[in-house]
Parts: structure tokens; C-alpha cells; sequence
């Protein structure tokens, strides 16, 4: 049965597993200590954590809880409004057993060696244990204060960059995509932050995952080389992250794409099986972004976690126009996070946790890694870059698997055929990219548009289907599009007679059935940058009612109607993108 927070099982398997800050050791020396030392920046040379508390605030106000990320920790819904609660979850009060820590970690940031980062403004509070289910999940709190991880920062998070991480984390779960989750946000009246030339109010979010392990989190330890760090971290995330060797390469989401790629390992240890179920969760994980044409926009290892979550929503997006070569972040001149380059992204991080784990990888068990020959140590890293070889296989196969499933089910297709991805899926982007179409409007009315009843019954050829093209056509013309109107029109027909044969070839000619289909996975509602700018804008001026009317938008994203009495803002923000505000770009400020 359900309950609530301060009832509900704490945990913090992190701290009772691993090395705390050696400067202070023990919860009596972190209660003892001066706050401003505690918090004062500084490289660790050893430890995984250090226990810090929130930093008192002035005021605090609650904006928004999300309604499904309350039930699915474990609580009553009446929680939400509890006073304990609220004091929780924005920072107010805190849980002394357990305590709350941020967690160190290192990184790659856009291919560059950044050196040590860590919780520079979040910190855990305790892990639940869902009393129905038995999950368990980490809450954090972001925007919570100074830790020794903030470096030049201020460990504040501001108003606008915290709207976007509660609206994007609940909307891209709605989704289907693996993600942390946002419980809750709140406002900080009379904390500010100093982001560029001017100020912003501040807020906090309380967030949770199943765990706030990167690989930023071994990106560190093996830049120290540490080489029993990084064993204990790795036995950590199999047995407590994972719940033990025999879960491994087993979850619902990767086992039939693993076990139909049958990529053979000549060593498949304890710590392979870790390393090919961290490679293959973010090879699904980031099959479904590119299904949805979801950016993150920062993918570095740091941003990149072992349980195949989305993680850290910055200058983050939802594809508009389809563009290959769009990136969300304003600062990646290089295009590195790039929607076409993601999946490379993705996969050098992959490559660098391997590098973490390598002496892992190749050791049989029993083997002293502290006094091996130099004979025993290359043979060991061959036998590493083997396994590492072999993970990008299974990296490609389960992304590819993942992929064709989920936009074939886009395209509302019963049957996934092998020439589908040459004679179907690129043409129709390439047609998308050189059009400037809008992504998801396509998908979504394609699934709407009758092929085999009505006047439509009757149509083969493409000039049949002129009528039908202008619904997909933007009336705001798109700067980056190299086709005509005319072309685009050309095209579109053609693209739906030719789709209409592909249809009739699998016998899917139920277009109320297939409307049903493609309705329960291509949303009607996106939570694209401008209507999150609108939502800022308001917030900015003290108004929060767009903020509650579009965070029921994100939870429910394939209803048709969410509130009557706000159906022409519901159609606006569901129709067209607005001119000038296609593909907007973002900074890293925060």
C-alpha cells in the first residue's frame, strides 16, 4: 500500500558502499565541521562523496509536483501537499538518516579531458523503496547550494533552466524513454543568480533514478588510477544498481535484440556482462531519442549514466523541422551533439568506460592486478579491446533493432520488412531535411490520414493525393529548405501513393485501426523550446497557470483534449511552430 514520505523505507546504498571525502570521513566530522569548509571547492584525491546538507534559503514556494512521479515512488497522492513533504523536497529540511551527500565525478566534455566536476549544485537525499512495487529510486535535489564540486559556480539553479529539466524529465517519460524523473519544483523568492548581464530567480528541483552513477563516476577513478576504486564501483553498480550478476543483460528492453545479434565474446566475465548491459540500455536509450528526435544537446560522459537514463536536461530539445544537422546547444559549433552525430556521441562515451574498465574486463577472477607482468598486461588489454570491439557490435545491433521497432510503429506498419529502412525510412527524412517538414507533425498525420476508405479509397496515382499534401506544409516558409513549395508538393504525393502500395502490401488497410495505432506513440502534443519559453516568460512575471495547463500537456502527450476551457492555446501550441522560433538554440547557463 501506498504511503508517505516520511514513512516510506530510506536508504543510501552509495555511501554505505563507497570511499567518503578522506577531509571528513565520518557523519560526526561533517556535523562538526564549519559549513563555509565544508562546502569550500577542492580535488579530491580520494573518495567517491562527500556529506552535504541543502543551503538555507530565505523563502521557499512550491510550484509543481508531478502527479505520476508521486505514485511511482511509493506515495499517497495527498502527499504531495503534505507540509513534510514540501520541506523535503524543496531543501527546507532534510533527512539526517541518511544523509545527504553529492557524489564526485570526472569527465569528457565535447572529446576534451575536463577533470574532476561532481554534484556542483545537487545533492542525494536518501533512496525509497516503493512499498507496492519493491523499486527503488534516489532523490536529489538540484539547485540545492554550494558543494566542494562546484568550482567557479554558485550551486544555485535558476528559474528558467529548472522549468525546463521538471517539464522535459515527466514529458520524455511520458514518452517512453528511459529518463530521470522530476518529483517537484519550487521557486526561490529572494534568490537570485547572476547568469550572463543580468539576474535570475532561483529555484530547486527534487528529481530520483533508479541511480546517479555516470560514467564520469569511473571517468574519475581511473584518472586517479585507482585501481580498487574502480573494482569496488564496478561491483557497486552489479550488485546494487543492477541487484546482482544473474540481472544482467536480462531487462525487457535490450534481451531479444541482444540475443538476436548473438555477438560472440571470447570473455564474457562478471564485469563484461556490466559493461555490455551499460552499453547496450544507452543503445536503446538512445535509439528512442532518435525515434522521437529528442536532443540533449551535452553529451559527455559526465551527462551519460550507467542505467541508460536520460540525464541532466540543459540546452536540451524536441526536433521541429527536421534537420540533421541541428544541434540545441548554441555552444556546439562542431555540431558534436548534432541529431545525425548522437549516436557516434554516445558510443565514444561507451569507448571511454570501456578504457575505465579494461583491466576489469580482460582479469580472470582471483588475479592480483597490483603485480602483473608486462606479458600479463597486454594480454589482458588485447583481450579488453576485444571486448570493447565486440560491445560496438552489440552497441549497433540493439540501436538498429530499437530503431527500426519504434519508427516503423511511428509509420503505423504491422511488419517490419528488411528493405524498409533503404526503400522507406531515408527517403522519407531526406525528403523531411530537404523540405524543412515539420518532424512530428508528419508522423502524426500520416497516422490520421485515411488511405483505404472515403474519397481517399479510390486514389493510386500521385496527383490523387494533391488535396491531401498541404495539411504537412508549414504556412510560414522555412529558410533552410532547398525544395520549392512546388517540389515539396511534388514530393509529399508521391511519398503518399507510393506509401498507400507499402500499406496495401502488408494488408494494413483498417485506417481507423491504424489510426488508433499510431496515436498511442505519435504524440498530438511536443514540448517544444518556444512553448517552454512561453511558460519561463510567465513564471518570469509571477504567472503560473501556463506552467500547471502545459505540465498536464507533458504527463498526457497523446490525449486530444486536455482542458475545454483552454482549447485555442492547447491547438496553438499543437499546431505549427510559430515564425522565427523553429529550432531554437540554447546556452549551457543554468
Amino acid at each position: 500500500m501506498l504511503t508517505t514520505l516520511k514513512n516510506i523505507k530510506k536508504t543510501s546504498s552509495f555511501t554505505a558502499r563507497m570511499a567518503p571525502d578522506a577531509l571528513f570521513p565520518t557523519l560526526q566530522s561533517v556535523k562538526e565541521a564549519p559549513e563555509e569548509l565544508l562546502r569550500k571547492d577542492r580535488y579530491l584525491k580520494s573518495g567517491n562523496f562527500t556529506w552535504v546538507y541543502p543551503e538555507q534559503r530565505p523563502e521557499y514556494k512550491m510550484l509543481a509536483v508531478s502527479p505520476p512521479a508521486v505514485h511511482d515512488i511509493g506515495l499517497e497522492a495527498a502527499e504531495a501537499t503534505s507540509d513534510y513533504f514540501k520541506d523535503i523536497v524543496m531543501g527546507k529540511k532534510y533527512v539526517e538518516d541518511p544523509f545527504p551527500y553529492a557524489q564526485a565525478y570526472a569527465g569528457w566534455q565535447f572529446g576534451e579531458w575536463a577533470g574532476q566536476l561532481g554534484d556542483g549544485r545537487a545533492l542525494s537525499l536518501f533512496e525509497t523503496h516503493n512499498p507496492v512495487t519493491g523499486k527503488r529510486y534516489e532523490l536529489q535535489l538540484k539547485g540545492s547550494g554550494l558543494t566542494p564540486y562546484s568550482r567557479f559556480a554558485d550551486g544555485k539553479a535558476v528559474l528558467r533552466s529548472s522549468i525546463r529539466e521538471f517539464l522535459g524529465s515527466e514529458y520524455v517519460n511520458a514518452l517512453g524513454i528511459p529518463t530521470t524523473r522530476a518529483l517537484s519544483l519550487a521557486e526561490l523568492p529572494g534568490t537570485t543568480a547572476r547568469r550572463g548581464r543580468g539576474k535570475e530567480p532561483c529555484a530547486v528541483i527534487c528529481r530520483f533514478a533508479e541511480s546517479w552513477v555516470r560514467v564520469g563516476t569511473f571517468d574519475l577513478l581511473r584518472n586517479r588510477g585507482d585501481r580498487p576504486g574502480v573494482k569496488q564501483l564496478a561491483d557497486y553498480v552489479v550488485d546494487d544498481v543492477f541487484g546482482g550478476e544473474d540481472k544482467l543483460l536480462n531487462n525487457d528492453h535490450t534481451r531479444d535484440a541482444i540475443a538476436k545479434s548473438a555477438i560472440p565474446y571470447k570473455h564474457n566475465n562478471r564485469y563484461v556482462k556490466l559493461y555490455r548491459e551499460i552499453v547496450t540500455r544507452n543503445a536503446y536509450m538512445c535509439a528512442l531519442w532518435q525515434v522521437f528526435g529528442y536532443l540533449n544537446g551535452v553529451v559527455n560522459s559526465d551527462n551519460t549514466s550507467v542505467y541508460g537514463l536520460t540525464i541532466d536536461y540543459g540546452p536540451y530539445a524536441f526536433m521541429d523541422a527536421f534537420d540533421p544537422n541541428y544541434t540545441p546547444n548554441h555552444d556546439d559549433g562542431l555540431l558534436r551533439y548534432s541529431y545525425k552525430n548522437v549516436p557516434t556521441a554516445v558510443w565514444w562515451n561507451m569507448v571511454r568506460l570501456g578504457e575505465d574498465l579494461a583491466e576489469l574486463l580482460g582479469v580472470a577472477e582471483g588475479t592480483d592486478l597490483e603485480n602483473l607482468t608486462k606479458s600479463e598486461k597486454n594480454e589482458l588489454l588485447d583481450t579488453a579491446e576485444a571486448v570493447i570491439t565486440s560491445a560496438g557490435e552489440e552497441y549497433k545491433a540493439v540501436f538498429l533493432y530499437t530503431y527500426k521497432k519504434f519508427i516503423s510503429k511511428r509509420y503505423g506498419l504491422l511488419e517490419q520488412r528488411d528493405s524498409d529502412f533503404d526503400e522507406l525510412m531515408t527517403p522519407t527524412l531526406n525528403m523531411l531535411e530537404d523540405s524543412a517538414l515539420d518532424y512530428h507533425r508528419f508522423f502524426r498525420l500520416l497516422g490520421d490520414l485515411p488511405f483505404f476508405t472515403g474519397e481517399n479509397a479510390s486514389k493510386s496515382e500521385p496527383a490523387d493525393f494533391a488535396p491531401d499534401v498541404e495539411q504537412f506544409i508549414s504556412p510560414e516558409k522555412n529558410i533552410n529548405a532547398i525544395k520549392t513549395p512546388s517540389q515539396t508538393r511534388t514530393e509529399l504525393s508521391q511519398f503518399l501513393a507510393d506509401f498507400k502500395k507499402r500499406l496495401a502490401a502488408e494488408n494494413n488497410t483498417d485506417d481507423a485501426a491504424r489510426k488508433v495505432r499510431s496515436r498511442e506513440i505519435n504524440p498530438k502534443f511536443v514540448l517544444r523550446s518556444w512553448v517552454m519559453q512561453e511558460v519561463v516568460e510567465d513564471a518570469h512575471k509571477g504567472d503560473y497557470d501556463k506552467l500547471e495547463r502545459v505540465l498536464n500537456m507533458a504527463l498526457h502527450p497523446f490525449q486530444e483534449t486536455w482542458d475545454e476551457d483552454w482549447d485555442d492555446e492547447e491547438a496553438r501550441f499543437c499546431g505549427h511552430v510559430p515564425k522565427y522560433c523553429d529550432s531554437i538554440q540554447q546556452t549551457c547557463s543554468s
